[in-house]
């Protein structure tokens, strides 16, 4: 069984080998990487649509490109960046982890930023417009 400090390790040595696949590999154009199941079933947009053509673009450094396949990703990805950071830094000093920090206020600010998203971007709006 593993313990908190292997996992880490792992989890930051997945996302380093996801990081050079991505970059490597174009999503849309690559066969390997996979398709929304939800847009390819209902035809709409899902929140997270857009993000590995997102990060792809992100790791080429088209910072520009990548908000444009998915705004609320670039948003998000400090705020995720932190909490993976603040997480590994605790358990590799031996802290013990917190349990969850944010308020069920932020909890639901959070819910429905995502949901209004996931609304906006179906419509016929800019910057969703196709």
């Amino acid at each position: 069984m593993l313990n908190r400090r292997s996992t880490v390790v792992l989890l930051w040595l997945a996302m380093a080998a996801a990081s050079v696949c991505l970059y490597v590999l174009e999503p849309g154009k690559s066969r390997l990487l996979p398709v929304c199941p939800f847009r390819a079933l209902t035809g709409f947009t899902c929140p997270g649509c857009g993000s590995t053509r997102g990060m792809h673009q992100l790791l080429h450094g088209n910072f520009i490109a990548a908000f444009e396949f998915n705004p609320l990703l670039l948003l998000a990805l400090p705020f995720l960046l932190y909490a993976l950071l603040s997480y590994s830094h605790r358990v590799m000093n031996g802290q013990p982890s917190r349990p969850n920090a944010l308020a069920p206020k932020y909890i639901y600010t959070i819910f429905g930023v995502i949901l209004f998203f996931w609304v906006f971007r179906n419509t016929p709006l800019y910057p969703f417009v196709s």
